[in-house]
């Protein structure tokens, strides 16, 4: 099965943003080349004006990429909004992962070098008579392997949000500060102006990130915040709806999510990330459906109308706006419909009569949250919705197991659909990466299909 893709101006929507985000990969890329290209020449520089032996100079080299690498990898999962809305916060997540683990690699690559030109051998590392630079050095790496050691393992022990998320962020921290007491404490290329230059201008921009991460987004967040209007507990989640407080409301794009908090401040650490529901025609009101999943999920359950809460966002590139599509499928796993409601919601708000299709797939029918919008939604949409339970009621008409390809073909028109025709798939991993090849198999363009996987951001 194929879809044609024609030309055409899309209706409705905003423009250049998709391109932006075709773009934002390569772009980022690119900071990553410089990122490494810059080091090295200023290595090179270094070299000719003293001269070095070649296992100093490995040493050096790797201890200087590693330094990059680790320095961008604190900046993408700081919540830049340039960064979060354009790479996506998946690719954002996996490009954090190998960066670290590149980071590792090259940390394990100066350990040898050093050794190799070190006339102590194995006594470089003795703490008990290092000066404070091995010391420094000895912290970062440690925090290192612990901070990557427990997320390679964190799906295996399945920790509580919470106290992850907060051990890895106090051990990003370690690692950025004994990394910047070694090299300085070293001078082995802060004494030379490049390199001084180069190592500042990182230390800028890493105060710069964490600044902008923990002092002037809650304060934002401060000025932006909302307050509870409703909450609505129902069998398969909770709806909660908020209200701008003081604001006209902070502008979103349909399937973009925020962090929640709920405290006396913005500043509270604990804090998690929802899809907002509510169409992005009403940026003053925000709803979320959150499936019951641990305490904080209970404390949403027990709030009151008029408690203030704070949002951290928009974030996430996971949309429609911007893309100029003549058709839509939609298809979820469960919760994952939260950001499929925001795009229909806003669809029928903007009078978009293209047509979309909803795949729902859930264990039950309590799992189907988009039922209490399904019929307001079919009157004000060329809207077909197909559901789909492992475990269905006596009285159940749809259908019933997974998600296979015979059913996501019977879901799809025949014809072809003039235009373009773009699939968002949300859900649990498993069954993302099953529905993105059932779509490869029916010969859909990779360009043309948008995930998101639930993870931990």
């Amino acid at each position: 099965m194929a879809f044609s893709i024609r030309g055409g101006r899309r209706p409705g929507t905003w423009r250049g943003g998709a391109t932006r985000r075709r773009l934002a990969p390569t772009l980022w890329l690119l900071v990553i080349a410089a990122a490494l290209a810059v080091p090295w020449w200023i290595l090179l520089t270094v070299q000719r004006a003293e001269e070095q032996g070649s296992w100093r100079v490995l040493s050096l080299a790797t201890a200087l990429a590693a330094t990059s690498l680790l320095a961008a990898a604190f900046v993408l999962p700081s919540r830049l909004r340039a960064l979060t809305s354009h790479l996506g916060v998946e690719r954002l997540l996996r490009q954090h992962r190998a960066l670290a683990l590149v980071a590792v690699a090259l940390v394990a690559a100066h350990v040898v070098f050093v050794l190799a030109h070190s006339d102590e051998g194995l006594g470089v590392f003795d703490l008990r008579t290092a000066p404070p630079r091995v010391w420094a050095a000895s912290v970062a790496t440690i925090a290192l392997l612990a901070m990557v050691g427990l997320a390679i393992s964190r799906r295996s022990r399945s920790p509580r949000y919470e106290g992850w998320r907060l051990v890895h962020v106090l051990l990003a921290n370690t690692v950025v500060l004994a990394t910047t007491l070694h090299v300085v404490w070293l001078q082995d290329l802060t004494r030379h102006d490049l390199g001084r230059i180069w190592f500042e201008g990182l230390g800028t921009l890493m105060l710069a990130v964490i600044v902008y991460r923990w002092v002037w987004r809650p304060m934002r967040a401060r000025r932006n915040a909302y307050v509870v209007d409703q909450v609505v507990d129902g069998p398969g989640a909770t709806s909660v709806v908020l209200h701008a407080s003081g604001h006209t409301g902070v502008p979103f794009r349909p399937g973009q999510f925020a962090w929640l908090k709920i405290g006396a401040s913005p500043f509270v650490f604990e804090e998690h990330p929802f899809t907002i529901a509510s169409a992005a025609t009403e940026p003053w009101r925000k709803e979320f459906a959150i499936k019951p999943l641990g305490d904080f999920t209970e404390i949403l359950a027990g709030l009151r109308p008029g408690r203030r809460v704070y949002l951290d966002g928009p974030h996430g590139s996971f949309t429609l706006d911007g893309l100029r599509s003549s058709a839509f499928v939609f298809i979820a796993g469960g919760v994952g419909v939260t950001p499929m409601l925001s795009m229909l919601r806003t669809l029928a708000d903007r009078g978009d009569r293209r047509r979309a299709v909803l795949i729902v797939a859930g264990r039950t029918a309590d799992d189907l949250l988009h039922r209490a919008d399904h019929e307001h939604l079919d009157a004000r949409l060329d809207l077909h919705v197909v559901e789909i339970l492992e475990e269905p009621p006596q009285d159940w008409r749809g259908e019933v197991g997974w998600l296979t390809e015979a059913v996501l073909h019977a879901a799809i028109p025949q014809q072809r659909v003039p235009g373009r025709v773009d699939f968002f798939i949300c859900g649990p991993a498993p069954m993302v990466a099953a529905t993105v090849r059932i779509l490869d198999d029916l010969g859909v363009a990779s360009r043309r299909v948008h995930t998101e996987l639930f993870d931990v951001v």
